[in-house]
């Protein structure tokens, strides 16, 4: 291996998940003097028109309609739609680009923070650098898989699943964890809870629901369910808004006399809220199931969108630390059912904290290094076979 080991991480700005698992993998990479990268957005630096048009499709799928059909057409499409001719433009979407900045930069190794499939197509232009998939959700679609990856980094065992029937060896994938802040990875005591009760104006003797809508605000019908929980006066209520800014001025507007709500805009210190709350209501990205998991928080997951997010829920739901609701009664009901039973909401805490694996980051970042001298000993070792066959 030369002097630095110089990656080049690509990410992309559909969801905040991806952005926030580039930016932990990279706070792990501080930490080496031998390690150097680079930080590539493909799709916002190069095709920022097109960009903003599937930002704007993808959010609208948490919206009923044509195209919410058409993602889940499109995500559980993929096996098919991949091997077509049709799909091949979008296979190779951005390979140019690609090719341009891989001259640019000289990477030793490329690490996928998000599917960009061009990446799989290098060896057709006869480039040999190693591809490496960090896979942000408990579910991948054959947009994450491919055999010309050399790992894939999996949440959990189950990933694995998806991963065998389409060729993956044994030996192309490893179970780390999907990297998050090392912040959520820290214990908290009674006694911490208490002051961070204390800070947030909490009530010590109340159960806390913590209900966020995501970082965009889109979880629907924010309104109705503040509008049950908060006539339960044995109940704490925090909600986060997001960069929703017209939730969060209705929300303030209508529910002022409430004592027992606690309303914030995008919020930077989550790991503290979660902490500090019972049961969690909110959406299943990947992230933020990760985040609930190392915290120790149940959720009860709103409406999850076909795709990633409901196999997200189909997964926590399976193991018991999670369930789903799909209407705002059974929301409330279900809520309110988990926190008046503690049998149960301590059983939830118990097996959504069996599926976190802490320092994630830190294990992807030491597989890295340990596996790009494998691959370049085996390069060596092909050089000399030609060699020796010449």
């Amino acid at each position: 291996m030369a002097d630095k080991l110089k990656v080049l991480i690509l990410t992309a700005p559909y969801g905040n998940g991806h952005f926030a698992v580039s930016n932990s993998i990279i706070e792990e990479f501080t930490k080496y003097e031998n390690i150097e990268y680079v930080l590539y957005d493909l799709y916002t630096e190069d095709y920022p028109a097109t960009t903003k048009f599937v930002r704007k499709f993808y959010l609208s799928t948490y919206k009923k309609g044509l195209q919410q059909q058409a993602y889940r057409f499109f995500y559980y499409g993929s096996d098919k739609l991949l091997n077509l001719k049709i799909a091949k433009p979008y296979v190779k979407f951005g390979l140019k680009k690609m090719l341009k900045k891989i001259a640019e930069v000289q990477p030793d190794i490329i690490l996928n923070t998000f599917p960009v499939n061009c990446t799989y197509n290098l060896c057709d232009e006869g480039i040999n650098i190693p591809i490496y998939t960090v896979i942000t959700d408990y579910f991948a679609n054959s947009n994450w898989i491919s055999t010309h990856a050399r790992v894939h980094f999996l949440a959990c065992e189950n990933v694995s699943q998806q991963l065998i029937p389409r060729g993956i060896k044994p030996n192309q994938y490893r179970i780390t964890g999907i990297p998050i802040k090392p912040i959520f990875y820290e214990e908290c005591s009674k006694e911490e809870v208490i002051k961070l009760k204390r800070k947030f104006n909490i009530d010590l003797n109340k159960k806390v629901i913590l209900l966020v809508a995501g970082a965009h605000g889109v979880v629907p019908n924010v309104n109705k369910i503040v509008s049950y929980i908060t006539n339960e006066d044995n109940i704490e209520l925090i909600v986060i808004c997001g960069k929703n800014y017209r939730l969060f001025k209705q929300l303030k507007r209508k529910f002022w006399r409430s004592k027992n709500l606690h309303i914030y805009e995008f919020v930077y210190n989550m790991h503290e809220l979660m902490k500090i709350s019972d049961i969690m209501i909110t959406k299943p990205g990947g992230i933020t199931m990760t985040e609930a998991a190392n915290i120790g928080i149940p959720v009860v997951l709103y409406r999850p969108v076909y795709g990633q997010e409901l196999e997200n829920a189909i997964y926590f739901s399976s193991m018991r630390a999670a369930t789903i609701a799909l209407q705002e009664d059974e929301l409330i009901y279900k809520t309110l059912t988990i926190l008046n039973d503690d049998e149960m909401l301590n059983e939830m805490k118990r097996n959504i904290k069996k599926i976190a694996i802490k320092n994630s980051a830190e294990l992807i970042t030491k597989y890295l290094i340990e596996d790009y001298q494998l691959f370049i000993k085996e390069q060596n070792e092909n050089n000399q076979d030609k060699k020796n066959e010449a």
